[in-house]
């Protein structure tokens, strides 16, 4: 009967943690909906520089700092991602484990069907990066960084608009093997590692650059 007793009380405690969970992740989403608004109230009237004070201010202030600790604003991680970001289109994946970044390094990132799927494209916009990241960060600490030259981007979107082929976009000719099928029939592309700039830990601040 203790022992009974002891199950009961142990699944009861469960359930209310898994209670105040919810609750507590309810009370993040409603903060950053309503500083979202905010800022889209103000972003007229403030300088990107005063946006990102205001940003990093959030960060120390707010009580729920602790959904925002994380390096994302640190300015290294900022720059790494937008280096070159004139002549490059760039997109940011994210994954849990870090195995996963390093084969991505290694042989390339795979995509089902559509590469936007998975992949966020990034401009120097910081605030819609910011945002971008705030959405996505949940599926993984660890932020892929893929950029494809522009001049490759423009030559490979013609040569598909001279071939009339509507249904496709420039990352799935970008591929050094074919695409194969995956056990939900959908087809899969792999975007060759070259086009892998590194990876970041965004709660680190950790940056692993691609030297091959």
């Amino acid at each position: 009967m203790a022992f009974q007793i002891i199950v009961v009380v142990l699944i009861v405690s469960l359930l209310g943690y898994v209670v105040f969970l919810h609750i507590q992740l309810a009370k993040k989403n409603i903060f950053i909906e309503s500083t979202v608004k905010r800022l889209s109230g103000i972003e007229k009237s403030r300088s990107m520089e005063e946006m990102m004070v205001f940003l990093q201010e959030i960060q120390k202030l707010s009580q729920y700092s602790s959904f925002f600790q994380d390096k994302f604003l640190e300015e290294s991680t900022a720059d790494f991602i937008l280096e070159n970001e004139k002549d490059l289109k760039i997109y940011m994946h994210y994954t849990k484990e870090e195995n996963d970044a390093i084969n991505i390094l290694k042989e390339g990132f795979k995509f089902a069907d559509s590469f936007y799927k998975t992949a966020l494209p990034v401009s120097k916009d910081k605030l819609d990066l910011i945002i971008k990241h705030n959405r996505r960060k949940s599926f993984g600490e660890y932020l892929i960084v893929i950029c494809i030259s522009n001049d490759i981007v423009n030559f490979y979107s013609l040569e598909l608009e001279k071939a009339g082929l509507k249904n496709y976009s420039f990352e799935n000719i970008l591929t050094e093997i074919g695409p194969s099928k995956n056990d939900n029939a959908d087809l899969m592309y792999q975007l060759p590692s070259q086009f892998i700039k590194g990876y970041v830990n965004h709660r680190t601040g950790e940056i692993v650059k691609n030297t091959a």
